[in-house]
């Protein structure tokens, strides 16, 4: 073999460097074994779903080690995905096979899980944007996921090279109006076929028999009323149609600001306290209208707090919390810890893999939300008092620390049906306006916070330190943080109860039409077979026993003190072996699975 023989019969001689340099591309190597092939593999296409561009002889690089090696197939763009159809069946690893989605698969990326594109041109990497006067030999995407996907486009036709590359930037960056989404056209194709599953007993909050339902279940009747005063929406464009407020409260001080600054019921603890929200009122520089405000919030303020009996704590997120900036800012930096490219780029990161993660300063947001919801589970349980949020919307920090501590105190909020109606509650019918904190329509990318992504980090965290605790799985939080990008279902793709409504046609004047009936997430059959969805429950969970009142009396302090030791280890465990996060756990080791980055390491062992 060449460098390995002795040269000249001198035993101490040693052998020559190999002088053979290569000037071929290692794909090339392997595609001049053999001439291109394509295996045909059928698009599925969803009701209402269109073909819009696609390109053939597309390598899809399978990147587990230096040798770039892949699969050849075709490229297809559509007004739903990008995906990617070729013979990767005997290619790749198919362990993952029980665990299919109906809808993505695994080589299938939703146009709003798109986060970057890169073209590679002569070795180097650069990002796309709008109309390009070169294109690109190499197409690199990044996805929200936390997913990477390579594409060489080197044996592709030019003309389907600009094709497919034009309409994947157009499609994933181009501003978009709501009536355009993929959703309505999903909807309108699938009239028939949307019906709701039966056994999902997921609360949705929409009548307000849901919410006297709930103020029965959490026994908060006895202080607290459900309201029909914003049916139509005539109140508040930002309020459910439906909602509790505290009993004393006319429902005339509820028109007043558009609802802003009446206090809000999320939850009642079983010793009668509550946890409530409020939006803060409109900045006024007028001084006579500012009084009028000030009197305003003095009349609402005693009707909840009235020592000795009542007693409020109230909680400024605005000021004394997290910034949505702080959040944005942390994700951003954690998130590019794993897009890497290739396995060179992974081993550079490895060397400084803890202080970039320390840094990033995401696990230390994680700590302080569980650390403030522990001090208002304390607060409420322990100190017997009320705990009022208070935030300028009430739409993004009050969703994230009232589901916190609902998912800590509440057994009925750790079982999936109770942590699915939780989310409908608090974040659904809350407001939060998740088609600008997921730039859905791409207008604005400072909107853009994953605020429902650490609340799901949260619980992941709550999760991975007392399984049995728990009636879901990680795998749960995964594929509800995946669905945050499935435009097929109504959940995520909203910023209030109002502008769905609007948009579905149930406030509409022309009585002629028929509402849409867009589906809900929780309807995990759309998704995956039965076989599968087991995957999401855990067979480890041990339902907590229901507590008469005087059992109640000697263990109100164990819910602190259950999950007190959590704000500590959300940190220090993850930098001890790995790193434990959601987004570790749904991004790295799904990358680092489909990469071979793992096999990798064990050969440098």
């Amino acid at each position: 073999m060449l460098g390995k023989g002795v040269v000249g019969g001198g035993g101490g001689t040693k052998a020559p460097k190999p002088s053979f340099v290569s000037y071929v591309r290692p794909e090339e190597i392997h595609t001049n074994e053999k001439e291109v092939t394509e295996k045909e593999v059928t698009l599925h296409l969803l009701p209402g779903e269109q073909l819009l561009c696609e390109a053939s002889t597309v390598l899809k690089y399978v990147q587990e080690d230096s040798c770039q090696r892949g699969i050849y197939g075709k490229l297809v763009c559509t007004d739903f995905k990008i995906a990617f159809l070729g013979d990767d069946e005997s290619a790749l690893d198919n362990d993952e096979t029980q665990f299919k989605n109906e809808v993505i698969g695994e080589n299938d990326i939703t146009l709003h899980c798109v986060d970057q594109i890169y073209g590679v041109f002569d070795e180097k990497k650069k990002p796309l944007f709008g109309q390009l006067k070169k294109y690109p030999e190499k197409l690199i995407i990044h996805c929200k996921d936390l997913r990477v996907f390579h594409f060489g486009l080197r044996y592709t036709k030019e003309e389907e090279v600009k094709r497919i590359v034009s309409g994947i930037i157009h499609h994933t960056q181009a501003p978009k109006l709501l009536k355009r989404l993929f959703l309505f056209s999903y909807a309108a194709a699938a009239q028939n076929n949307t019906a709701a599953d039966p056994k999902n007993h997921t609360v949705m909050f929409d009548t307000l028999q849901d919410w006297c339902w709930e103020l029965e279940r959490t026994k908060g009747h006895v202080k607290y009323k459900a309201v029909s005063v914003n049916e139509g929406y005539k109140v508040g464009e930002r309020l459910p149609a439906y909602f509790v407020v505290p009993t004393p409260l006319p429902e005339e001080d509820v028109r007043c600001f558009q609802g802003r600054g009446i206090p809000i019921w999320c939850w009642s603890c079983h010793n009668g306290c509550a946890l409530l929200k409020m939006s803060a009122l409109p900045k006024e520089q007028d001084d006579g209208l500012l009084q009028i405000q000030k009197s305003f919030l003095d009349g609402i303020y005693k009707t909840i707090h009235r020592p000795p009996y009542e007693i409020v704590k109230t909680e400024d997120l605005s000021s004394n919390f997290l910034s949505l900036q702080d959040i944005q800012t942390a994700y951003s930096k954690f998130k590019q810890l794993f897009l890497i490219d290739n396995s060179t780029e992974f081993w550079d990161t490895d060397i400084k893999w803890f202080s970039l993660l320390e840094s990033s300063s995401w696990l230390d947001i994680i700590r302080r939300c569980l650390k403030k919801a522990i001090e208002i589970t304390e607060c409420l349980e322990a100190q017997n008092m009320n705990v009022l949020l208070l935030e300028e919307n009430a739409s993004d920090l009050c969703c994230l620390l009232s589901s916190l501590v609902q998912v800590m105190m509440d057994p009925h909020c750790r079982t999936r049906v109770g942590f699915q109606s939780l989310v409908q509650k608090e974040w659904i019918m809350g407001g939060h306006c998740f088609l600008d904190r997921c730039n859905h329509l791409r207008q604005s990318d400072k909107e853009e916070v994953p605020v429902f992504l650490l609340f799901l980090d949260c619980v992941w965290q709550l999760v991975h330190q007392h399984p049995p605790a728990f009636d879901f799985t990680e795998t749960y939080l995964t594929v509800l943080s995946d669905s945050l990008y499935i435009p097929i279902f109504s959940t995520f793709f909203f910023n209030s109860p109002h502008q769905k409504d609007i948009n579905m046609g149930r406030e509409s004047q022309d009585t002629q039409s028929k509402p849409l009936n867009l589906l809900t997430v929780w309807d995990w059959s759309v998704q995956f077979e039965s076989k599968a969805q087991m995957l999401l429950k855990n067979p480890l969970y041990v339902e907590k026993p229901k507590l008469d009142k005087g059992q109640r009396k000697g263990t109100r302090l164990k819910c602190a003190e259950a999950w007190g030791h959590l704000c500590p280890r959300s940190s220090a465990a993850a930098l001890t072996r790995s790193p434990q996060s959601l987004c570790n756990h749904a991004g790295v080791s799904r990358i680092a699975s489909e990469r071979g980055f793992c096999r990798e390491a064990k050969k440098h062992e």
